[in-house]
């Protein structure tokens, strides 16, 4: 007798999503769809900037060793003044 009525599917799907229906799918999906995007892009650019990061690295090893070593110091040197402040 319930299910003879054409709108009852649709009323039972608003019950069960709160009363809000299809607009209640449609907000999640907004947010989520442009942050797998953003997130997707992130990954391309990440992955483009380690292949160049490697590429000059198989290119120039003992520049990048020195470069390296250069950071290594000057970070070990800045925190060692300051612990004796």
């Amino acid at each position: 007798m319930l299910a003879s009525h054409p709108s009852f599917g649709a009323q039972k799907r608003d019950l069960h999503v709160g009363g809000l229906g299809s607009s209640a799918s449609a907000a999640p999906a907004a947010l989520i769809d442009p942050m797998i995007e953003a997130a997707s892009s992130w990954a391309h650019r990440s992955k483009a900037a380690a292949r160049s990061a490697d590429g000059l690295l198989r290119t120039n090893p003992w520049t990048a060793l020195a470069v390296t070593a250069l950071v290594g110091l000057a970070a070990g040197y800045l925190l060692s003044q300051r612990t004796r402040r």
